[in-house]
C-alpha cells in the first residue's frame, strides 16, 4: 500500500491593519530610542502576536518603521507589501492630564482615499477601517507607556501610513469600483488572514451592497464575473452603476446579504459553467469545490426525451462552453430552459423564498439566451 504524505496545515498571515499597527508600534518605540527588531500586537480577539519588523529609519526628525506583510498561504494581492508608518509629535504647552494620549490618524503614499457614501469610513477620508484603527490607536499609546514622562509632554500625535506600491497593487483589487482612489486600504476585523478563507472577496461584496444602498439603487445585479457584468450593463442601461455587483463564487452569501441589506430585486447574471452549478444546488461556483455536473443535464434532457445522441454528446463533452455549443447547434433550448428553471428554483431556495430573483444567461459572445425569474421565461432564446 503506498504512503499517502500528510498535507502541511495552511499558514496564517496577517491583514494590512495588523501591519500598520506593527509599524506605528515600532515607529514609536525607535521615537523612544529603542532598537526593536519585532514587535507584539494585540488583536480584536484577545490574542497576542509577535511581528518583525522590517526597517527603522528617521527623517526630518520624524521615526519611520516598515513592516513587510506576510499573507500566509492565502493568495493576497497585498502579500509581500511594504505597509509602513511616520509619527510626528504635537507638544503640550503644559503638562497634559490623565487621558488617552489623542492619536490623529491620516493615510499617506499608497493608502486609498474613500470617494463613495457606503462604506465604514467618511467620503474624503483615508480607507482605514474602524477595526485597525483602534488597533493602531492601541499599539501606539502601549508603545509610549514604556515612557511616561514623554506621554505627559505631548497633546497629541499624528500617524501617517504609507504603502510605497498601494497605487499600483489597488489596481489588482476592488478599490477602484468601491470608490477608493489612489491606492489599497487598511483593513481587517480579526488580524488574521485564514488561507483560503475569501474573507476579503466577502467584506468586498458587503461593501459594494453598501455603496448601492447609499446611492439609492432600488435593485442590484450580481454577475459571476467581470464580462458578465459588462453584458448586463449593456443589458440593463437604466439602473445605477453602484447596482452591479461582482459576486464571482459567492452565489449564496451574495444573495442573502443582498436581501439581508433590504433590497427586494435582485437579477443573477451568468454564464452556462456557473449557472449549471447554480441549478445543481451548489451555493459556492468554485470548480474546485464544486465540479461540473453534466449528469444534471443529461438527467434533464431525458426528462424532456432528448434524442439519445444528443444526450450521448453532452455527456461526452468536458466544459460547458463545448456543451453550450452543443445545445445550440441542435436548437435545444428547451433543456436550456429547464436549466435556467432550476437554477431559478435553486436561489430561491438559498434565500428561503425571499425578495424577487431574475436569471440571465448569456452567451459568451453577449447574447441573452435566457431571461426570466419565478413565473418562467421572460425573454426568448435569441
Amino acid at each position: 500500500m503506498a504512503r499517502t504524505t500528510p498535507k502541511k496545515p495552511l499558514r496564517n498571515g496577517y491583514t494590512t491593519g495588523t501591519c500598520a499597527a506593527a509599524a506605528a508600534k515600532g515607529a514609536v518605540l525607535t521615537l523612544l530610542g529603542h532598537s526593536p527588531k519585532e514587535v507584539s500586537i494585540s488583536l480584536p480577539l484577545g490574542e497576542t502576536v509577535t511581528i518583525p519588523l522590517h526597517k527603522r529609519w528617521s527623517k526630518n526628525g520624524m521615526p519611520h518603521c516598515t513592516v513587510i506583510k506576510d499573507g500566509g498561504d492565502d493568495p493576497d494581492v497585498t502579500h509581500g507589501a511594504v505597509i509602513g508608518a511616520c509619527i510626528k509629535t504635537i507638544p503640550a504647552k503644559a503638562k497634559r492630564g490623565s487621558g488617552s494620549l489623542p492619536v490623529i490618524i491620516k493615510g499617506g503614499t499608497g493608502v486609498g482615499l474613500v470617494t463613495k457614501s457606503g462604506l465604514p469610513v467618511k467620503t474624503g477620508e483615508a480607507a482605514i477601517n474602524p477595526i485597525p484603527r483602534k488597533m493602531i490607536r492601541r499599539s501606539i499609546r502601549e508603545a509610549f507607556a514604556q515612557d511616561i514622562s514623554s506621554v505627559n509632554s505631548l497633546k497629541g500625535v499624528e500617524v501617517t501610513l504609507f504603502v510605497p506600491e498601494g497605487k499600483e497593487l489597488a489596481r489588482k483589487t476592488f478599490n477602484p469600483r468601491l470608490g477608493i482612489i489612489g491606492g489599497i486600504s487598511i483593513l481587517g476585523t480579526t488580524g488574521i488572514v485564514k488561507p483560503f478563507s475569501h474573507q476579503a472577496y466577502r467584506e468586498t461584496i458587503c461593501c459594494g451592497l453598501d455603496i448601492a444602498k447609499a446611492a439609492r439603487a432600488r435593485e442590484t445585479v450580481l454577475s459571476t464575473g467581470g464580462m458578465s457584468e459588462r453584458f448586463a450593463r449593456r443589458q440593463f442601461p437604466r439602473l445605477k452603476e453602484e447596482a452591479f455587483i461582482q459576486m464571482g463564487d459567492y452565489v449564496g452569501y451574495s444573495l442573502n446579504q443582498t436581501f439581508k441589506k433590504g433590497f427586494r430585486h435582485t437579477t443573477i447574471a451568468a454564464f452556462m459553467g456557473k449557472l449549471s452549478k447554480i441549478a445543481a444546488g451548489s451555493t459556492y461556483t468554485h470548480a474546485r469545490s464544486f465540479p461540473l455536473d453534466i449528469e444534471l443535464l443529461v438527467s434533464l434532457g431525458k426528462g424532456l426525451n432528448l434524442p439519445g445522441n444528443l444526450l450521448q454528446k453532452i455527456s461526452r463533452s468536458i466544459t460547458t462552453r463545448g456543451i453550450l455549443a452543443i445545445l445550440l447547434k441542435h436548437k435545444a433550448y428547451e433543456l436550456i430552459d429547464a436549466l435556467c428553471k432550476q437554477a431559478v428554483k435553486s436561489l430561491y431556495l438559498m434565500v428561503q423564498n425571499k425578495g424577487t430573483i431574475l436569471l440571465v444567461l448569456y452567451s459568451f459572445d453577449g447574447k441573452v439566451l435566457w431571461y426570466g425569474g419565478k413565473e418562467g421565461k421572460r425573454a426568448g432564446i435569441a
